[in-house]
């Protein structure tokens, strides 16, 4: 009496099936992850961005908004484009006098080279001069908007837009009253 013993066990097919099948499963979730890592970079960018438009706009709003340009005599004093010395008031676009006088982004209105229009700022390259990212651009734009009880020629909308590699434009906004002597 002979009885055979049930063995138990995998055949090769069943094998060859098992591993198709968990090689499957792994490829998607290593083609899953690949996609999360490889954009994973995106939110840093685009913080270095706002980080970038944010210091921008408060070195704009820091800046001095007098009649008369930052070196002229009687920026603090004057009360009227006239009161500059030789009657030259502060203009748009930064100035072109060596870097040993003065600054030559001392006064808002160096940022933009006119009301209205967004102008691009340092070349193309916002971190030329600092230790930091590289490839991202800047504009800034001013607007003379009426804010509480001052004029709109007293009061500017000041947009910075700050562009990063394979990232969105980053937008930040403020105000800057005019500077009144006392």
């Amino acid at each position: 009496m002979y009885t055979r013993l049930r063995q138990h066990g995998m055949t090769l097919i069943e094998l060859i099936m098992f591993i198709i099948i968990v090689s499957i499963g792994v490829l998607g979730i290593l083609t899953v992850l690949n996609l999360t890592v490889r954009h994973s970079a995106d939110p840093i960018m685009q913080k270095q961005a706002q980080a970038l438009a944010e210091g921008l706009l408060e070195e704009v709003q820091l800046a001095l908004f007098a009649y008369c340009d930052g070196a002229d005599a009687q920026v603090y004093y004057a009360k009227t484009d006239a009161d500059c010395t030789g009657g030259v008031p502060d203009s748009f676009g930064p100035e072109t006098i060596p870097a040993a006088e003065s600054r030559p982004y001392d006064t808002v209105k160096d940022y933009t080279s006119a009301l209205n229009t967004p102008t691009p700022i340092a070349a193309v390259d916002v971190s030329g001069g600092i230790a930091g990212p590289g490839g991202y651009t800047a504009t800034v734009e001013l607007r003379q908007t009426a804010l509480g009880g001052a004029p709109a020629a007293d009061s500017l909308q000041i947009i910075v837009r700050v562009q990063g590699p394979g990232s969105d434009t980053a937008i930040a906004e403020g105000f800057r009253l005019r500077t009144k002597p006392k």
